[in-house]
């Protein structure tokens, strides 16, 4: 680390050394220089040895059109990120700004560099804010999420914006525009570009508390069930700790004796566990899941005749999301909306594989302390700690914990009350959209005027994180005002002290504390924070030592009730990271069977049609396994066989063929299938259109197959987590059940690639054109 420091102060001192050169360019002559970079960096110029050069003229350039100069912690911070480094920058230190130059860098190579931010309102704020500086000097920028979250672009604009030299988006959009690209059918639809340089704004946000859960893509309806309200209605009428038992902690929820028994009274069965019943028990799991572990206005929000998640990271709506195994469903007869299709899960990536596929991950972040091995053991990526620009001169107070949550709520008020005399703008932060409007409701009834920004309000974000630094401004916040919001104070709130920031509660984790505390103080800027919790909050609730009935038998001392919060604390983060520690786990097996996939489809998008003799050896292979699974002993044993998967009809010589002898009737059904396809090429009369009839027709079995194949892998991880109870290790019972079906999932892809071939009809429309009736 020490050789690292002295290398990066060098590197510094080169970019400080062309300050002048630059200074005396004329515009022409400074945005001349992106031309002169490419071309060396085209003739096998290293990165490296253009970056002293490359950040001087990007800094010029920042000072020219912006009228911000970056200073050299900021470029030391911009080394780090190049170097695919997370750079550990204060809150109000300039990250967006310093993001200029290594994308400018990176950029030159003609490959693509991607910024990624937490949602769309950062990545669009920070585009067109620094857009003019990349035109300026040559480069194009393009912004990847839509305005409009329902609306998406079309292939050709993805394929437009993802062209472009960089990239302004979003962690989410990324994976899913990889998921789906993933899922077209000619090379035509294809839009990314090879992942090349990508730098993740907020990166803990992004590669920790994201990354518990996978980005799925959903599609193709299961089967409709009607059991979801009928299994509400019975967990409705279940009393905790009698009928069943819910573990705060881990989340796991089971019926007791007693609650198996009112089970079985009421959906009048014998056995409620019994296989028969497998998926009323499973609408009973489900319903109980949506009771105990999720909560309206913390989890979701009902808007109009729908249900909308929220994210637990910062508080935003989370708009055509859903939840996977039902749990979606059973949420809304929680609430008695119309229950929506029930899908399946088409694709699947986590964060973790997502961002290791970029040749280069770098990272700005204002917390990270706490996560480094973390960070550094899953992406392999160390966090450097960034000196401040002026010194931190807000107060941060120690956290005042009481037992209840009444008297919690009554000392943040009477405290407001205190600073609001000041003068002092407030920043008043809470953990869910419900806190957030059950204070704002207080400050009503008691003619407090102030602005109450959450999900329901975040159209207008931008007007009250502008006013939330005015003198006497008071702004109540979800933790929507926890990442990338820059509260500039006004020169009258200043003189007064500066942002009071007071949290109504401790966090999941420290990082997000930091990330609240981080919303005073920028710059040198005077400001304070103080947090309150109490041992009825949500974090104590779920990951405290004591258990919520004791809480009251007993009066505590402040100093150990704050010692048993910065446990529950703790416990939380431990959580969190064997959550994301499992789902990477999970995803070892689901990563290598999709990349073989994608691959695969790739091939046959891109590639040479498949020859005769492929074809062949294929139907060879998937009539043996027909027949060591069947046999073909009687004759009606094949006929059966040809009907369902080569012909729709009997070749005259099939009276000849001897049914006993195996090889004689493989021999037969390869000629069969051999014939089939040559009466497809001879229908189609031209290669290409055969060729381009061959490939949908692989295409479909790989993706039918792999849809299974994927919405198995999700189904399996509920599976296998419950088989934790019983002390197997979880990961081993899911990559060997995953290794299983990979295999019986390519038998599949062989067997319906043949009978497609075979048994799919082709037509001609009324306009001339060619329509596959499958099989």
């Amino acid at each position: 680390m020490a050789n690292s420091a002295a290398k990066n102060r060098r590197l510094i001192a080169r970019v400080n050394s062309y300050e002048s050169a630059m200074r005396a360019l004329s515009d022409e002559e400074l945005r001349d220089k992106t031309r002169e970079f490419r071309e060396r960096a085209e003739h096998g110029e290293q990165l490296d040895r253009l970056l002293p050069e490359a950040y001087a003229a990007m800094r010029e350039a920042d000072l020219r059109v912006v009228g911000k100069f970056p200073y050299e912690n900021q470029v030391l911070a911009a080394i780090v990120m190049h170097q695919g480094n997370i750079a550990a920058m204060k809150t109000g230190e300039g990250k967006s700004l310093t993001a200029t130059l290594p994308l400018y860098l990176n950029a030159l190579t003609g490959r693509g560099a991607m910024l990624v931010t937490v949602n769309g309102y950062l990545a669009r704020r920070d585009a067109e804010e620094f857009r003019p500086v990349f035109e300026f000097m040559g480069l194009r920028l393009a912004i990847g999420v839509p305005e409009v979250a329902a609306h998406d672009f079309t292939a050709q604009e993805k394929k437009d914006i993802y062209a472009a030299d960089i990239v302004y988006s979003t962690s989410d959009k990324i994976g899913f525009d990889y998921l789906l690209e993933n899922l077209v059918g000619t090379s035509e639809e294809k839009y990314l570009r090879p992942f090349n340089y990508v730098l993740i704004d907020e990166a803990d946000a992004v590669l920790l508390d994201l990354a518990q859960m996978p980005l799925v893509i959903s599609g193709s309806p299961r089967v409709q069930s009607n059991l979801y309200p009928l299994a509400d209605e019975f967990v409705a009428t279940l009393r905790d700790g009698i009928e069943y038992e819910y573990d705060e902690s881990s989340g796991a929820v089971k019926l007791t004796d007693e609650g198996i028994a009112a089970g079985n009274r009421f959906f009048h069965v014998q056995n409620l566990y019994s296989p028969a019943f497998f998926q009323l028990n499973r609408h009973v799991n489900l319903a109980l899941k949506a009771r105990t572990g999720f909560q309206p206005m913390r989890d979701y929000m009902v808007m109009g005749d729908n249900l909308v998640l929220l994210s637990s990271v910062t508080g935003r709506l989370l708009e055509g999301n859903k939840l996977q195994g039902g749990l979606h469903q059973a949420i809304e007869a929680r609430e008695g909306l119309e229950i929506s299709v029930e899908n399946r899960a088409m694709a699947s990536v986590t964060y973790q594989n997502l961002f290791l596929m970029f040749d280069t991950m770098g990272g700005m972040t204002g917390t990270a302390k706490g996560s480094e091995k973390e960070l550094l053991k899953t992406y392999g990526t160390e966090v450097v700690e960034i000196p401040t620009y002026r010194p931190v001169i807000r107060r941060d107070e120690p956290d005042i914990a009481v037992q209840t949550i009444a008297e919690k709520e009554q000392l943040v008020l009477d405290y407001l009350d205190e600073v609001r005399k000041t003068g002092r703008p407030i920043l008043l932060t809470t953990g869910s959209v419900k806190s957030s409007v059950r204070f704002s409701q207080y400050l009503l009834d008691r003619g407090i005027e102030h602005n109450l920004l959450n999900a329901l309000s975040e159209a207008n974000e931008a007007a009250m994180v502008l006013e939330a630094g005015r003198k006497g401004a008071i702004t109540v916040a979800t933790l929507i005002a926890g990442r990338g919001t820059d509260i500039k104070l006004a020169a009258d709130a200043k003189e007064l002290g500066g942002l009071v920031i007071i949290g109504t509660e401790k966090l999941p984790n420290r990082r997000v504390d930091g990330q609240v505390r981080g919303r005073g103080g920028r710059q040198g800027d005077p400001g304070s924070s103080r947090f309150y919790a109490s041992m009825e909050d949500d974090l104590f609730v779920k990951f405290g030592s004591v258990k919520q009935e004791s809480v009251q038998k007993r009066r505590r001392s402040a100093r150990t009730m704050r010692r048993l919060l910065d446990r529950a604390q703790f416990a939380s983060e431990e959580s969190a990271s064997g959550a994301r520690k499992l789902s990477k786990d999970f995803d070892i097996a689901m990563a290598r069977q999709r990349d073989l996939v994608y691959e695969m489809r790739n091939q046959i998008i891109t590639g040479d049609p498949i020859a005769p003799e492929v074809l062949q050896s294929i139907a060879a292979s998937v009539i043996a396994d027909a027949a060591a699974a069947h046999g073909w002993g009687q004759p009606g044993a094949v006929m059966r066989y040809i009907f369902d998967n080569l012909s729709y009809h009997l070749p005259a010589d099939f009276t000849a063929l001897d049914t006993s002898n195996g090889q004689q009737v493989a021999e037969f059904l390869v000629a069969m299938f051999t014939r089939a396809v040559q009466e497809k090429v001879d229908t189609l009369a031209d290669a290409t259109v055969y060729s381009r009839f061959q490939n949908i027709i692989f295409l479909k079995s790989i993706d039918v197959a792999w849809i299974e194949q994927v919405d198995f892998l999700e189904q399996l991880k509920t599976v296998v987590q419950d088989r934790n109870v019983a002390q197997h290790k979880v990961e081993y019972e899911y990559r060997k059940e995953a290794f299983f079906a990979f295999e019986e999932m390519k038998k599949r892809i062989n067997r319906d690639i043949v009978r497609l071939l075979c048994l799919s009809r082709i037509e001609r429309g009324r306009d001339g054109g060619l329509i596959i009736q499958f099989a």
